[in-house]
């Protein structure tokens, strides 16, 4: 009985064995090439220098190689458990066996039985885990074998477009065209502020320069297509305010000259004395 027992269990407690290949350390990487997409802007800085900006996107791709291993996993019952309720059983089998074939007193032979159940008993907690419990064991084995991954590597980086180019600018009706120096920049503060003086010569413009409302233009170079930006009118000089101001106060008569003359005594500069008549 025992022995069909111990049969039993090996039978639905037995050893299997599992394998599963995983990556292992890397061993060298390698680049295969690079590819370049580039994307061209115009841009103009805070103090109006243009300039072509070059948005370039970079991708490597990697070779990267790394080694083979095999991971074994092998599941077997807890053996010491299964020795142990085993050995309880048997022991329990054998009292329970001698106190049937005793000739001794009653007494003892009941002993016997009770000590034989007992332990005959003991042994489903030891059994059990042999049956429920399992021993795992890990063996990593170097298979030889090398895996090759491909990545693809990005990164964004932004530069200006170092070369002569041609440019032109518009504003209304005017225009300006031009080439870039050798850094393939050009400064156009001061080509705007002259534009402006030709372009916006009526009142209604004026005023609205004058209420802080800035003035479009078109810049565009040879390599991109044009841009539409805005020029702060607060970075126009007090000269160009002042010349419309002078000719300005000569169409005044009356009052309306008086109120003129006294806000250019409260205004420190041309600008504000025309704010300062607009807004009565």
């Amino acid at each position: 009985m025992v022995t069909g027992l111990v049969a039993l269990l090996l039978t639905q407690a037995g050893c299997t064995t599992s394998s599963e290949y995983v990556r292992g350390e890397r061993l060298r990487e390698s680049s295969l090439g690079e590819k370049h997409t580039d994307t061209l802007r115009t841009n103009v800085d805070p103090s109006y220098v243009a300039s072509v900006v070059v948005a370039r996107n970079t991708c490597t791709e990697v070779s990267t190689e790394f080694s083979r291993k095999r991971i074994d996993t092998k599941e077997s019952p807890p053996m010491g458990s299964l020795i142990l309720g085993v050995a309880m059983l048997g022991g329990g089998l054998v009292l329970m066996s001698q106190s049937g074939d005793s000739s001794d007193e009653e007494d003892d032979d009941g002993l016997t039985s009770a000590l034989g159940i007992g332990l005959s008993a003991a042994a489903i907690y030891p059994l059990v885990t042999a049956l429920t419990d399992k021993d795992v064991r890990q063996v990593e084995v170097a298979t030889g074998e090398v895996e090759d991954v491909r990545t693809e590597r990005c990164e964004d980086r932004s530069f200006t477009l170092k070369t002569p180019l041609q440019w032109s600018v518009v504003m209304g009706s005017t225009q300006r065209k031009g080439r870039t120096g050798s850094d393939g920049t050009v400064a156009l503060s001061s080509l705007l502020h002259e534009m402006v003086a030709e372009s916006v010569t009526e009142e209604a413009s004026i005023r609205q320069l004058v209420a802080g409302r800035g003035i479009g233009f078109q810049l565009e170079f040879e390599r991109t297509p044009a841009a539409t930006f805005r020029l702060d009118s607060r970075s126009l000089p007090d000269a160009y305010f002042r010349r419309f101001a002078e000719q300005y106060r000569q169409r005044l008569e009356g009052d309306a000259r008086a109120r003129f003359e006294n806000c250019e005594l409260i205004g420190k500069s041309a600008r504000e004395s025309l704010e300062c008549y607009w807004s009565q």
